[in-house]
């Protein structure tokens, strides 16, 4: 059992402290982790990425990772430190041709004092084996400004509890896209198999990050996020609902048995998502609430 929730609004407005309080509402769904995929409302420069990178707290890490990114030809426009429990959660702003990201991540990654979790223009993702209150705290989410986002808490039924099987998930094959998830994929290696054939490189062996990769296919492959969503209701088994978000979507599905829950909300100025109806109530917005039916498929467009 996990909880996940996601906004969306009409305009630029307070997405960190809406998920929060959505998430807060969920918290007894999962205590192994927390976490959030954030959207700013302008992205960077077309030659400019936020890189969200984790890191031992130790002398020479920061050298190790400025070359890292040099190799793969970025360079280094800002860095905003964040040092929690002798690590850093570090947010690097780097100028980059975007066919060299996949060998920068591979370059951080292979320092073996630092793992990327996110890359994106629009979107940064925050996320720890914390509680949403801690993550808040050390993390400033509430003060977040921007379109939309997702967001997670986790219960572990299958996978270990560490930084890395913390959701949100993501791709670095693909840019500024997202998943948060509920429930189990019963046919993980068999997909995960069809996927590999392709070239798909897995961090993991969470069945989350399979749908991220199962997306991803799709949508290279030219469905739209809405024909994409729909075929993996088609073609993965197992109960879930996920919500999956990019620089100008946000999509929800649910199983077509409904094992897993899924509530929506469509008020005038946002639309919200949410595993429970008490974490939309908490939000005291005058709307239409009602539940995803089993099977169905809703994607939501940036205004």
């Amino acid at each position: 059992m996990c909880g996940i929730a996601g906004v969306l609004l009409n305009g630029r407005g307070d997405v960190g402290h809406l998920l929060t309080l959505m998430l807060g509402g969920l918290q007894h769904r999962g205590l192994d982790s927390a976490g959030v995929a954030l959207y700013r409302s302008e992205e960077l420069p077309g030659d400019e990425f936020m890189i969200r990178v984790f890191t031992k707290d130790v002398i020479g890490a920061l050298s190790k990772i400025s070359s890292a990114i040099a190799r793969a030809g970025g360079d280094i426009r800002n860095i905003k430190l964040n040092s929690i429990r002798g690590y850093s959660f570090d947010l690097y702003t780097v100028k980059a041709q975007e066919k060299d990201l996949p060998q920068m991540v591979k370059n951080i990654n292979e320092t073996e004092l630092s793992k990327v979790l996110s890359i994106g223009r629009k979107m940064d993702i925050i996320k720890d084996t914390v509680s949403v209150e801690e993550l808040d705290r050390n993390f400033d989410v509430s003060s977040f400004v921007g379109s939309h986002g997702i967001g997670h808490v986790r219960f572990s039924t299958e996978s270990c509890v560490d930084l890395f099987h913390a959701h949100p998930f993501q791709s670095f094959d693909h840019i500024d896209v997202a998943l948060v998830h509920n429930g189990q994929i019963t046919n993980y290696w068999k997909t995960r198999e069809k996927l590999e054939q392709k070239g798909v490189k897995f961090q993991t062996e969470n069945d989350s990050e399979l749908i991220v990769h199962y997306i991803i296919d799709r949508l290279k492959a030219g469905d739209s996020l809405y024909d994409a969503l729909k075929a993996s209701v088609e073609e993965l088994d197992g109960p879930f609902s996920y919500i999956f978000s990019t620089e100008k979507e946000l999509g929800m599905v649910r199983d077509k048995l409904g094992l897993r829950p899924m509530v929506i909300l469509d008020a005038e100025e946002m639309k919200a998502v949410a595993s429970e109806e008490n974490a939309l109530r908490i939000l005291n917005r005058k709307g239409i609430i009602r539940n995803v039916r089993p099977g169905e498929v809703i994607c939501w467009k940036i205004a």
